[in-house]
């Protein structure tokens, strides 16, 4: 353990080494014979099943007593700008104004965080920083690499806030997995004559039993006149048992004088069942614009299905 304090920054800093003992993967596992609730099913007995020797633990690890390392720090950098507050006071007798007194309040300097675990088994690292410049950044990663893939991962985000021309927050996260995919963005910005927004957001998993993609968009703004239009996109497959698409788009506008908002929904899916294929379609528009004269309203509902 050490620690520090200076003029220009304050850390932490923190480091373990150790091991630690497995044996309990040893000690052999019994479960019993079971019947599924509402079902005819029945699971076999495992008897005697060793976690270390069948789960193949025992390759790659060659040991149960296995050493780890652990370090966590810390930092703290002090900014040397700092924020003027003007506290002004009265004078008891004649309540007229003073010379002001001004209080002096340190800027926010940049914070780092790093968090770092090793072993045979997983590696696992962690980075975190909080930045004050012209702008205000946060950050963070966090990944690992280990010997069985499902075990890695990578998770990364960012946010920012600029005061430039106005105020605009902009975020934006990965993941990176053997079974999952995703990333987002947003975007907000705020000035005087206008606001403006979008987010984003894709995902896409696949793992024995499913493969989907989904994207997802919405955006707004005030430049002419308060508008937000959304998207939906969804694929999937069930292990080919179900395949099918869903998109969804929705458009508002609105003035004091008018409101119109318009959405609309197609769908498809196909498969089989007990050798039987099925497929079928779904496409649905609806509409609606008010003013403070009239009303008017569509609606379109169209579908299909068939089994052979």
């Amino acid at each position: 353990f050490s620690a520090g304090n200076n003029e220009n920054s304050i850390e932490a800093h923190i480091g373990i080494n150790g091991e630690a003992n497995l044996d309990f993967l040893n000690i052999p596992l019994t479960i019993p014979e079971m019947t599924l609730p509402y079902t005819t099913l029945t699971t076999p007995q495992v008897k005697d099943f060793s976690l270390w020797e069948k789960t193949g633990l025992k390759d790659f690890l060659k040991t149960t007593k296995q050493s780890f390392d652990l370090s966590v720090k810390a930092q703290y950098k002090k900014n040397k700008d700092e924020h003027i507050i003007p506290i002004p006071f009265y004078a008891k007798d004649f309540q007229v104004l003073s010379t002001p007194n001004d209080i002096f309040i340190p800027a926010m300097g940049n914070i780092t965080y790093d968090f770092s675990f090793k072993s045979v088994l997983i590696t696992l690292n962690t980075n975190v920083g909080l930045y004050n410049q012209s702008d205000i950044v946060a950050y963070f990663l966090t990944s690992s690499s280990s010997v069985t893939d499902a075990l890695q991962y990578k998770l990364e985000g960012t946010s920012s806030l600029t005061r430039k021309r106005g105020l605009k927050l902009a975020t934006a996260l990965s993941l990176s997995n053997k079974f999952m995919e995703g990333n987002h963005d947003s975007t907000f910005s705020l000035t005087k004559k206008n606001m403006e927004a979008s987010v984003t957001t894709s995902a896409e998993v696949q793992i024995p039993i499913l493969r989907m993609k989904f994207k997802q968009e919405l955006n707004g703004n005030t430049k002419s006149k308060p508008t937000v239009s959304s998207s939906i996109e969804l694929m999937y497959d069930l292990n080919s048992t179900a395949t099918g698409t869903i998109n969804h788009k929705l458009n508002l506008e609105s003035l004091t004088s008018y409101f119109y908002i318009e959405s609309s929904t197609k769908g498809d899916i196909k498969g089989s069942v007990l050798s039987l294929e099925y497929s079928g379609t779904i496409d649905s528009e609806a509409s609606t614009y008010l003013n403070s004269k009239s009303t008017r309203s569509s609606v379109k509902l169209q579908g299909a299905s068939k089994v052979d």
